[in-house]
Formats: C-alpha cells, structure tokens, sequence
C-alpha cells in the first residue's frame, strides 16, 4: 500500500471522528436527561461548594425542616435537618432530601458524597436522636431514583429507593412514624 494513501486515510478518520464524537455525545439519552433536568433544576450556574459560601448557598435552598448542622469537608457535605413539629410526615423529609441531592449533584460542582441525617431533639434535656441516614454518592444514584424520590405519594420507600440512597431508620423513626418503613 502506497504512503499516501496510508495518511490520508489516516487524516480522514481522525477528522470524521473529531466531527461525529459531539454528536454522539448528544445522543446519548443519559446525558441528554442529565442536563435537562439540571437545566430545570438549577437554571443559574452550577457552584463551586466552599467553606466560604457554603452557608449562604444552602440558605437559598427551599428546605421546609430546619438545618441543625451542616459540615463540609473533603468533597464530603453532611447535613442535618432538625424535626421540630409532630406533624412533619415522611414524604415531606423524602422532598427535602431529594432537594437536597439535586442541590448536591446538579447544583454544585464539587460535592462527591452527600450525608443526610434527620434527627430530633428533646425538649427537656437537649439531647439529640438520630432517625434516618442516607449515604448518597455522586456515582451511585440515578436521574429515576431521583424522580421517584420526589414524586413519593406513600410514605413506604421501595427496596430499590432504599438501596440507592442508602437509607437507614432507627427504631426511634419507627416508632414515630408508627412503624412507616420497616426494613
């Protein structure tokens, strides 16, 4: 085979995938979901999380239970949210949390790992008890399990939502919520 002809064809598939690979790209309907459902999301820009703005920036979120603490370190955001009135149900602990994992990994650029904790307080002596732990990873959730999240009408959590987000409940949760998700 002739040199030339070698190079040429060498030059034509290196041009043909330079020009094809963005297109591929947006094709592909994962990314596709990705960024429409950032875009209805987050329509501003995507945050670089710090110490410095990590206050005002979770301010903003529309959380309807109060933040108790808040602790980012390492890529690592862990957050508490305080159950405060009897009337909170678990769907509406279930929209924070999806709240907050669309916040985590659409709105921020640098959070690799969410730990969610609900917890209560004792009025009387101040101490505080855990009720539910989520471990969220940046990798391991997807775009359905988000939406099922959010779109939650019973209380009851399927296996597959468990799973993914990693989700733990104390007895204490159990006994609050009158035995609402068993595992």
């Amino acid at each position: 085979m002739k040199p030339w002809i070698v190079l040429a064809s060498s030059i034509l598939i290196t041009a043909a995938a330079a020009v094809l690979l963005p297109f591929l790209q947006a094709l592909d309907s994962g990314t596709a979901a990705v960024r429409e459902t950032q875009a209805a999301i987050s329509p501003q820009q995507r945050v670089l999380l710090t110490d410095d703005n990590l206050v005002d920036t979770l301010k903003e979120l529309p959380l309807t239970t109060p933040i108790a603490s808040v602790s980012w370190e390492h890529s690592v955001l862990t957050l508490d949210v305080r159950l405060s009135k009897e009337e909170t149900a678990p769907l509406e602990i279930y929209q924070n949390m999806a709240e907050l994992v669309a916040f985590s990994f659409y709105g921020t650029t640098n959070v690799r790992q969410l730990l969610f904790r609900v917890v209560t307080q004792d009025e009387w002596s101040g101490e505080r008890h855990l009720l539910l732990a989520s471990d969220i990873r940046r990798n391991e959730w997807t775009n359905e399990a988000l939406e099922q999240l959010r779109s939650r009408e019973g209380a009851e959590l399927p296996e597959q939502l468990k799973s993914c987000f990693r989700i733990t409940v104390t007895p204490m949760w159990q006994k609050r919520f009158d035995g609402v998700y068993t595992d």
